[in-house]
This record gives structure tokens, C-alpha cells and sequence, in this order.
């Protein structure tokens, strides 16, 4: 009979981009050389898939999930309860940084920091402190991204300027071929001011290569994305 050796191989880069996006119960991050992580929050479980864990932590109590800050400023670190002792969920947090008083009511939004954290279940409450950490203690940086497909399946529909929230004075222009500026927003947020492949007068703009300057606080961006329908 002829025997076959197991194999063992070495941990591998498999991806090379990196990212973090998050939105309604699902946050999607990824970390530059390493697969796509994807991480689903419900009142009672966390389910992540990848390398990048989310660190978990316990104390005689509570037992709870944090994703760090991605970068300086992008308030994107996120406190997840997953079981408190004796308290049965679904759970509601009061979270306030442990150097303010201001209640902070999106655990998904947070700084990197310590916080007090009330936690609120069924007829029940306990109180801790929780830290959020940062992943790249840098600023953030704007990243513009080359394509977008508006088609209305929830994906990639409208053009997103990573980081661009972080600095609210800017002003957006969108060119077509021959240099004519079909779109243009003030303060562009990827939410309420965000191109999603239209001209001004919200009709639909065919697939084609596009070309955009984008004037944030005082510095100029200069690219050109693509629509693909």
C-alpha cells in the first residue's frame, strides 16, 4: 500500500487590501494581508470568520467582544455584550468615556479609549469599564475607491471616499469624458451627500469612465472612476 505524507503548510497572505465598513448588525473589515473578516452581531451571539479576531474578554461577570479603533479619528471601534452573569439579554448599553460625561449611545462608533459601560438586561444591570484599542495609531487616511455599480443590489451602488468624514469642509465635482461636470456635492459624507452615479438632475448616467476633483480642506484629489451597470 502506498502511504501519502500529510502536508503542512505556512500561514499565507491571501488578500492585500485592507477595510472596514459597518451598517445595520453586520461589520465587514479586512486587514492588509489577510483574508476579508466578517463579523455578525444578534442580541445573543458574535460570529466572526478570518485571522483578525475580535479580542475577547471576561471578567467574574460579564464576558463582552471589542473591534478596535482602524486608525486615528475614525470612531469606528465596537463593544459587543455577549453574556452578563445572572442577566439574561437582549442587552442595552450607556456608554460614557471614563474623562467625559457625555453618553455615547452607538457601540459600533467608539474611539479608542476606556469607557463605563452600564449594561441593562432582563430586570437586571451591572456596570464595568471596557477599552477600546487601536489597530494603526495614525491618522486616517482618505482612500478613493476607482468603481462603483449602481444596479440597486445593496453593493457597491454608491461611491465611497474612505475617511472622508473625518474632514466635513469639502466639495466634490464629478466630470464625464469631455470635461463636462455632471455631479457636484458640498460636504460629502458617503450617506446623506454621496454620488450614486447620477448627474445633477437625477438622471442616470451610462457606464463610462468618469473623472472627479475633490477639494478637501485646501487639498486637491484628482482620479477618475468607473460606472459599470
Amino acid at each position: 500500500m502506498e502511504a501519502t505524507a500529510q502536508t503542512t503548510i505556512s500561514r499565507q497572505v491571501i488578500g492585500a487590501t485592507g477595510g472596514y465598513q459597518t451598517g445595520g448588525n453586520i461589520t465587514l473589515s479586512s486587514t492588509v494581508g489577510e483574508a476579508t473578516v466578517q463579523t455578525l452581531f444578534s442580541t445573543s451571539k458574535i460570529l466572526t470568520q478570518g485571522f483578525q479576531q475580535p479580542e475577547t474578554t471576561a471578567d467574574s461577570i460579564v464576558t463582552y467582544e471589542v473591534i478596535n479603533e482602524s486608525c486615528r479619528g475614525a470612531q469606528n471601534g465596537s463593544i459587543f455584550i455577549s453574556n452578563v452573569l445572572g442577566c439574561s439579554g437582549p442587552y442595552q448599553l450607556i456608554i460614557k468615556a471614563v474623562d467625559d460625561s457625555v453618553t455615547i449611545w452607538e457601540a459600533d462608533k467608539l474611539s479608542a479609549g476606556t469607557y463605563n459601560v452600564e449594561i441593562t438586561g432582563n430586570n437586571c444591570s451591572y456596570n464595568t469599564q471596557i477599552t477600546v484599542g487601536i489597530d494603526n495609531d495614525e491618522d486616517c487616511l482618505l482612500k478613493f475607491y476607482s468603481g462603483i455599480t449602481p444596479n440597486n443590489d445593496g453593493k457597491n451602488d454608491v461611491w465611497i471616499i474612505e475617511n472622508i468624514e473625518q474632514f466635513p469642509e469639502n466639495e466634490v465635482k464629478i466630470f464625464n469624458r469631455w470635461g463636462e461636470e455632471v455631479w457636484y456635492g458640498e460636504n460629502y459624507d458617503n450617506t446623506t451627500v454621496v454620488w450614486d452615479g447620477s448627474n445633477k438632475g437625477g438622471d442616470l448616467l451610462s457606464s463610462s469612465t468618469y473623472f472627479y476633483i475633490a477639494d478637501i480642506d485646501g487639498t486637491i484629489y484628482k482620479g477618475w472612476v468607473e460606472i459599470t451597470r
